[in-house]
Parts: C-alpha cells; sequence; structure tokens
C-alpha cells in the first residue's frame, strides 16, 4: 500500500522502521511543530506497523501486570494490541474530521503518522511505569500530560492548522471522549445493578 500526500511529503523518502525511531526521538526530545513537519510523511501502513510494534511492547507489560494478580497474560497482550490499533484509528479519524470541518488540508496518513510517532513509544513507556508501585502511576500522569501536548503539536503540523483551531481540535475531542465515557459508566452501572437485583430477588 502506497500512500500520496503533500508535494512536501511526497518528495521525502519512503518511511521504514530506522525513520521512524529517528522521527521518535526527535519529537520526543526536541517537541515542536517543525520537528513533527521535519519527520512527517503520508504513510497509514506505518503508522499502524509502528503502533502495532509499540501496542505489542505494551501489551506484554500489561499482561505481565494482570499475571501478577492472577489474571491472565494472554488477555492483556491481545487488549494492548487492540486498544493500541483501535484507538490510533478512532483518534485519526476524530482529528481529520474535526480537523477538516476547522479548514486543515492535511491528509488521514500524515495525522496517523504524525501520532505513532509519541504515542507508540509513549504507550510501552506507560505500561512499564504501571508496574513501578507508587512513582509508576505519578510519572504516568506526567506522560499523560506530556502526550497531550504533543497531540496539540501533532495536529497542528499534520491538519496544517494554527495553534487555535487546533487546541479547538483537541478540547473536541475530550469533550466527546468525556460523554462517552459518562454513557458508558452509566450503562455499565445499569448493568450491574440489574445483576446485583435479580441476584437479590426472593
Amino acid at each position: 500500500m502506497k500512500d500520496y500526500g503533500s508535494p512536501l511529503t511526497s518528495m521525502r523518502p519512503a518511511p521504514n522502521f530506522q525513520t521512524m525511531i529517528n522521527g521518535s526521538i526527535a519529537v520526543l526530545t526536541k517537541p515542536a511543530v517543525s520537528t513533527f513537519e521535519e519527520h512527517e510523511r503520508n504513510s497509514l501502513q506505518w503508522a499502524m506497523i509502528y503502533t502495532a510494534i509499540g501496542s505489542a511492547i505494551s501489551g506484554v507489560f500489561t499482561g505481565a501486570s494482570l499475571a501478577m494478580q492472577g489474571q491472565s497474560f494472554v488477555l492483556g497482550l491481545v487488549l494492548g494490541v487492540l486498544i493500541g490499533f483501535i484507538g490510533l484509528l478512532i483518534y485519526t479519524a476524530l482529528v481529520f474530521f474535526i480537523g477538516r470541518a476547522f479548514g486543515g488540508t492535511g491528509q488521514f496518513g500524515e495525522v496517523a503518522y504524525d501520532v505513532s510517532l509519541y504515542s507508540a513509544p509513549m504507550a510501552a513507556a506507560s505500561s512499564v511505569l504501571n508496574l513501578v508501585p507508587i512513582i509508576g502511576p505519578l510519572l504516568g500522569l506526567v506522560l499523560a500530560i506530556y502526550n497531550l501536548y504533543l497531540s496539540y503539536l501533532a495536529i497542528q503540523s499534520g491538519m496544517n492548522l494554527p495553534k487555535d483551531k487546533a487546541l479547538y481540535t483537541i478540547l473536541i475531542i475530550l469533550a466527546i471522549g468525556l460523554v462517552v465515557g459518562c454513557i458508558l459508566a452509566t450503562v455499565l452501572g445499569a448493568i450491574i445493578a440489574a445483576a446485583i437485583g435479580i441476584q437479590t430477588a426472593p
């Protein structure tokens, strides 16, 4: 599968694992819109491959965490990979369509590639931190905040949006996530309440 994007990204060398590693190091250590633009490619294929690797690493440590609690290691591994894939596609789709509504001109593959550059290594790092008692969750919170900032930069680069519209895009996505989370919590609560009611019924 070959992706064709803007003239600038199309003229650059085809991406590979090494270019993605270099891009990740750059955006994580020198976060800036210009850094994302320098390493940007229009390749959903490589974004998915890179995310699969990061998700597999995350899944291994998530599985190890579940195994230490007496649960299934395989379940953690599978969940890690699935969440990585589905999360990338859903987030990229939201950024793409909301960004287009704000006048963005980026390509789907560009957004996915930019997002994967930081999300894949950050997911792996977060899963490792989850194994560390007390300080791990605190450092995970710091990573989550940094992840949000990198998203803000990636949206500007991937969708070619100004700062204010990139911020609006993130806020809308967070609002959507909050609403969906509340709905799922309500549905889950109703299911649990119904189950308890059935068990306690005479």
